[in-house]
């Protein structure tokens, strides 16, 4: 937050603005040697989130797996089953027409 109201307040700083004090960096320097203290503060705040994270037990990760192979089997067969079931309703009725 406070590093958003710092880039909004030197917004007004930048070159060509006028308001160029002696021995002052351009706001871009500024904003651009932020960057490595900001870089470092991010990754310290995904490390804290990631300790906060709770983690599935191996058991767990074991059955959900299991789950969704059989329920990418049974889906497999079910629509193998369904589409050559249209198909043959679909062969049918293009016979008939034929005639």
């Amino acid at each position: 937050m406070a590093e958003a109201v710092k880039a909004i307040t030197n917004r007004g700083s930048e070159p060509g603005s006028g308001d160029k004090a002696a021995g002052t960096r351009p706001a871009w320097l500024e904003r651009l040697m932020e960057y490595p203290d900001r870089a470092k503060k991010f990754w310290h705040e995904v490390r804290l989130e990631m300790g906060h994270v709770t983690w599935p037990s191996f058991d767990e990760v074991r059955s959900t797996t299991l789950i969704v192979i059989v329920t990418i089997f049974f889906f497999g067969v079910f629509f193998f089953v369904v589409d050559m079931g249209v198909s043959k309703v679909v062969e049918l009725i293009l016979k008939r027409g034929k005639l």
